[in-house]
């Protein structure tokens, strides 16, 4: 069990630092496929920031940063687990930061493919905060 949270750390956060390219040349996202037009913004576009014409701004450049950190947190989690180059002790404080910033990104920049990330990120955040959680409790020991 302990491998298997360990690599779906390290491929959640790989995936959320890949979020950060919308953020850093945003030029439109990847076009929504044609089921799926009526959302307001496409896939890598914030929802919020699109309409307000702040796509090109420091603030998106900043969205990028963020959604970097979270991916970098919960990879980082994922090798503390393992105990490789992160002390075991600290993957649960990295985990809970980059699920909780990872929500905070994905929030700003909704779109209905990212449902499994949510669900990934509250999943993993209602583990951590279950202090007698059995699924966790021999990690990173």
């Amino acid at each position: 069990m302990k491998t298997v949270i360990a690599v779906l750390l390290i491929v959640h956060g790989f995936i959320v630092a890949a979020q950060s390219t919308g953020s850093f040349n945003p030029t439109g996202g990847i076009k929504n496929p044609s089921w799926l037009t009526w959302w307001p913004a496409n896939l890598g576009q914030s929802w919020l920031l699109s309409p307000l014409g702040l796509e090109q701004s420091l603030i998106a450049r900043a969205g990028g940063l963020l959604w970097l950190v979270a991916g970098i947190a919960l990879a980082a989690a994922g090798l503390g687990v393992f105990g490789i180059l992160v002390p075991p002790g600290w993957w649960s404080t990295l985990a809970l930061a980059g699920a909780i910033l990872s929500l905070i990104m994905l929030a700003l920049y909704l779109h209905p493919l990212y449902g499994m990330g949510i669900g990934a990120s509250i999943f993993l955040l209602i583990l951590l905060l279950w202090e007698q959680s059995p699924i966790l409790a021999k990690l990173g020991e």
